[in-house]
């Protein structure tokens, strides 16, 4: 009677000391991946439109701010976007003009490591902003006179407006399909990850 007692406080003991060594195992599995994507990781360039009169490319740049000794931390998501529009040649243009304007859409939100490879974000959509460098607005144009050059300069705050709107727009879908990053894979200072069911690489370009 005093053995099997015996071998069932064993038992317990064992069992009690297997399941600590998980729950810190996991534990230090997640601050590990917390720690390791601290930094700014930027994306390669990838088409996220183009539907003949419009093309839109998009950078994506995520910075992790970590917590000290902490699984979670803070995140901001930028997604720099370059939009070409071609507009038809009209009563006030002979030729197509070819509008390229680029802006920066910017979000911040926290994140938690789930487990050593995947990251649940929570992005806060009020702190969403827009910018557009209305010098960086290029109206590419067949231009034979300075009429014409000033012509082409009243077509440019329309087409800041347009970028603008497509940028954000852009964005909103972009950051809306994001509240995971699965399979995180880290090697030196490139990471591998699936993002919103799309498969994406990225580079540190801060140190750590």
């Amino acid at each position: 009677m005093k053995g099997n007692i015996f071998r069932s406080g064993s038992m317990s003991l064992c069992i009690g000391a297997l399941a600590a060594v998980l729950t810190l195992s996991s534990c230090t599995g997640k601050e590990k991946l917390a720690r390791e994507v601290k930094g700014t990781w930027s994306s390669a360039p990838e088409q996220i439109q183009n539907t003949g009169a419009s093309q839109t490319t998009m950078v994506r740049v995520i910075d992790f701010a970590p917590a000290a000794d902490s699984a979670e931390g803070t995140l901001t998501m930028t997604a720099l976007i370059t939009v070409d529009n071609v507009l038809p040649s009209s009563d006030k243009i002979d030729t197509p003009l070819t509008i390229t304007a680029s802006g920066a859409a910017t979000v911040n939100g926290v994140y938690q490591a789930k487990d050593d490879d995947d990251i649940i974000i929570n992005l806060d959509y009020s702190t969403l902003q827009v910018s557009v460098d209305p010098q960086a607005v290029q109206l590419n144009y067949n231009i034979l006179t300075d009429n014409d050059t000033s012509a082409l300069e009243t077509l440019r705050p329309g087409a800041m407006q347009l970028a603008t709107k497509q940028i954000e727009q852009c964005a909103r879908i972009v950051f809306a399909n994001i509240n995971e990053i699965e399979d995180i894979r880290i090697h030196n200072d490139l990471m591998s990850c699936e993002m919103g069911h799309k498969d994406l690489s990225f580079r540190r370009q801060m140190t750590r």
